[in-house]
């Protein structure tokens, strides 16, 4: 597995990182951890094949995860129409309301309803998730569960003999603890820096404990708000030592061999 960091940030952009999205390079072909702002120029940027991508897993509906879902899905249907191409389907996983998100953004929506001209849903399988498992076969499982922040959920992906967990957006959430028992991946966010946090999410210090108890192979910091720029280095380390394995916090574009 090859793990591609498109969007290691934020709504609000840095020199670094900007934007929540991950690719997975797999031998079953592209998946994608959502699909926020930029997620389709950086795929291009580096030369991806767009067709290879049949999975994408949403964690949650806030713009700066979802942004880029409908220019993918109009990219699908004009270039399937003008060119023949994306032929193959596409799987849509995420939390409770998937189908009602969809069917409000492409169906209610006056404005946006020209794109079902292109039959942009055509072939796109969508797969509401909560807690259990959502996919399974001897090649691939997907699990979910819920999570402390506005309807969401967390990941974890079994394929090619690598177990990975994805927390999306999230308070310290025992659930997803519980998920992540004996992974070799765990992506988390942090957030803020300890006694700076807003919202929902996760501080340095949380995470710094909740890898400790996990104690992954690869642990991957993202979600970063521009408060945590200057903490990087540090946060490494103490991740380091709480762990006892890899750690990463990439900027966006960064590769990690797995």
């Amino acid at each position: 597995m090859r793990i591609i960091v498109l969007g290691a940030g934020t709504i609000i952009p840095t020199r670094e990182r900007f934007g929540s999205s991950i690719l997975l390079e797999t031998s079953l072909g592209g998946i994608l951890l959502d699909i926020g702002p930029g997620t389709i120029e950086k795929l291009k940027r580096i030369g991806y094949d767009l067709e290879t991508i049949n999975r994408i897993l949403i964690t949650h509906f806030h713009i700066d995860h979802v942004s880029d879902l409908l220019p993918f899905l109009k990219m699908r249907g004009l270039s399937r129409k003008s060119y023949g191409r994306f032929k193959e389907p596409l799987d849509i996983y995420g939390p409770r309301g998937l189908n009602d998100f969809i069917e409000d953004l492409l169906l209610k929506n006056r404005f946006l309803s020209y794109l079902m001209n292109l039959d942009v849903l055509r072939d796109i399988r969508l797969h509401e998730c909560w807690d259990g498992v959502v996919a399974a076969d001897e090649r691939l499982e997907i699990r979910s569960v819920p999570v402390e922040h506005f309807n969401g959920v967390a990941y974890r992906i079994r394929v090619d003999g690598i177990d990975l967990v994805y927390s999306g957006d999230t308070v310290p959430d025992e659930r997803l603890i519980r998920l992540a028992e004996d992974v070799d991946v765990l992506i988390h966010e942090c957030s803020y820096p300890s006694g700076r946090k807003l919202g929902k999410h996760t501080s340095d210090e949380e995470l710094i404990e909740i890898v400790s108890r996990i104690r992954p192979r690869i642990t991957v910091a993202v979600h970063l708000y521009p408060e945590m720029e200057g903490r990087v280095q540090s946060l490494r380390e103490s991740l380091r030592r709480a762990s006892g394995g890899l750690v990463y916090i990439p900027s966006d574009l960064d590769v990690i061999e797995v």
